[in-house]
């Protein structure tokens, strides 16, 4: 079983790659208007839990930062925490309507956005997002895709207690 669920996330992870290298293709914009990466964090920890949110957060977060050309370590920093949490919330509470998923995502989006632009700012003593305005969209954007994704592949369990 857990060769299955390791196998899963390591697919996840290659899709988000592919993904992004075809966004990337397309258009530069798309690549800040949608992270793939954030995406396949929470969906792995929506489904799995919190370990292995924490654990696709780092991973994929490191695998970003390669292409980012910038510190390694910030969005395997933010993904990680932000993977951690959509694990364990997911976990507390009943996720089944659509609307409830997709606001708690959008806020863990913008969370892990939020995380990631203030360490951004404390090393370049910059910020992007006034530069970028795409990644003022990204939450909205990962929330609604991460939701549909999850309510697609993996059937929301009821929380109890």
């Amino acid at each position: 079983m857990k060769i299955r669920k390791g196998l899963v996330l390591f697919l996840i992870l290659v899709l988000a790659f592919v993904l992004y290298s075809l966004l990337g293709r397309l258009s530069p914009d798309l690549v800040v208007l949608i992270n793939t990466f954030s995406l396949a964090v929470l969906l792995s920890a929506m489904i799995y839990g919190e370990v292995e949110g924490a654990v696709m957060g780092t991973v994929a977060g490191l695998l970003e930062d390669s292409f980012s050309h910038s510190v390694f370590g910030l969005a395997g920093m933010s993904l990680t925490i932000t993977g951690f949490l959509a694990g364990w919330i997911s976990h507390k509470v009943d996720l089944n309507s659509f609307g409830k998923r997709t606001a708690i995502l959008f806020f863990l989006s913008l969370f892990q956005l939020l995380i990631w632009a203030i360490l951004y700012g404390l090393i370049f003593k910059k910020s992007l997002l006034s530069s970028r305005p795409g990644l003022y969209f990204q939450p909205v954007m990962n929330a609604i895709i991460a939701s549909l994704l999850v309510g697609l592949f993996h059937p929301v369990k009821k929380v109890t207690g």
